[in-house]
């Protein structure tokens, strides 16, 4: 267990010259408002090592993970490498990520504990999978599960490597790592649309909309204040039910459930005052609904997803290890007629460019 600054800068150490090892992460994204990295796993051969980045500054691994010289082995590590970019501006490189693999060798099952369990006979505690990770101290049960996220990656990487060897798909999986190391975080759902992603939202009366956005409010702010995320203050439906038909009375106020003990009591007053407030302040006006592509880009879309899924069939792996949503979204609207504009519309790297570039082109041209 690495607790203090120093313990992880010899831990760094050890890993800036190492050819390789295993990584994972443990976030709070159910249990806290802004999720945070609150475990790092790491294997090297013969010994598990678990990070506690709440007491320890993860910066020194910042230039380990960059180096492309260094592989990182890990399983899924899509929302890892987010979590690392988002929270510590982490680059990453040198990726072998373990489920890709087995998408790429076609393998029926690919997550970690069913490829565990088959080749190991090793069975994780599902339960674990909502754990508040930052709890503390972390009870021996959780140590054990997050230690065996990593404990058999590098040798589950050995069988793999020779696998992809022998079906000479290397270079698919290689670039599937690489396209995996790009991605970059956006902004979510809530963060762009805020309080009208909820469902209803739109619909409700002028004279309710000025309830809702305080209502939301108060639920930030004291979901904020507990460090816990909003679902756990109100959900969304009661957040929409009160504003569709604010308590007329104290009695009425007193008999709503499902708020956090923080909104009930003595805290009923905040609630209160925000029914109050929505109620004479001014209705807000919900942004534009953004639409989704034109209908015939939608086709040429659709058209270019029944290729990429028969490319994939051939091979017998997942569609998108072949090329990514995100490209073929870029070539349904570009539509490239030839090479030269293929490589400016900027859908496809030099690799994809390569291997699958003639055959987009042909694909387009039938379209």
């Amino acid at each position: 267990m690495i607790e203090t600054d120093a313990q992880f800068e010899a831990l760094v150490d050890e890993l800036k010259t190492a050819p390789r090892f295993a990584l994972d992460t443990e976030s709070n994204s159910m249990h806290a408002y802004r999720e945070r990295i609150c475990l790092v796993q790491v294997s090297v051969p013969g010994r598990d090592a678990l990070v506690d980045p709440l007491v320890v500054d993860l910066s020194p691994l910042g230039p380990v993970l960059a180096d492309p010289a260094i592989t990182k082995v890990m399983h899924g590590a899509d929302y890892d490498i987010l979590c690392f970019k988002r929270q510590h501006g982490f680059a990453f490189a040198g990726l072998f990520d373990t489920m890709i693999a087995a998408r790429v060798l076609g393998w029926a099952a690919y997550g970690l504990g069913s490829i565990l369990a088959e080749s190991h006979g090793f069975r994780a505690n599902k339960k674990m999978q909502r754990f508040d990770w930052g709890e503390r101290p972390l009870p021996e049960h959780a140590l054990d599960y997050a230690r065996y996220d990593t404990h058999f990656l590098l040798e589950l990487a050995d069988q793999q490597r020779a696998d992809l060897k022998a079906i000479e798909r290397e270079d698919i999986f290689e670039h599937a790592c690489l396209r995996q190391t790009r991605v970059e975080p956006r902004p979510t759902k809530a963060e762009t649309l805020g309080a009208w992603r909820i469902k209803g939202a739109r619909d409700l009366p002028p004279e309710g909309r000025g309830v809702f956005m305080a209502l939301y409010q108060l639920r930030e702010a004291v979901a904020q204040e507990i460090d816990r995320p909003v679902f756990r203050v109100m959900a969304d439906a009661l957040l929409v039910s009160l504003a569709k038909k604010p308590p007329a009375n104290a009695q009425s106020l007193a008999q709503i459930r499902g708020v956090h003990p923080r909104l009930r009591g003595k805290g009923r007053a905040r609630l209160r005052a925000a029914i109050e407030a929505g109620l004479d302040g001014e209705s807000p006006t919900p942004p534009p609904i953004e639409r989704g592509m034109p209908r015939d880009e939608r086709k040429r879309f659709d058209e270019l997803r029944g290729w990429r899924k028969a490319m994939a069939d051939k091979l017998d792996m997942a569609p998108d290890i072949i090329i990514g949503k995100e490209a073929l979204i870029v070539l349904a609207s570009a539509m490239p007629e030839n090479e030269s504009e293929l490589k400016a519309c900027g859908a496809l790297d030099e690799w994809e460019m390569e291997r699958y570039g003639s055959l987009l082109l042909k694909e387009l041209r039938s379209l």
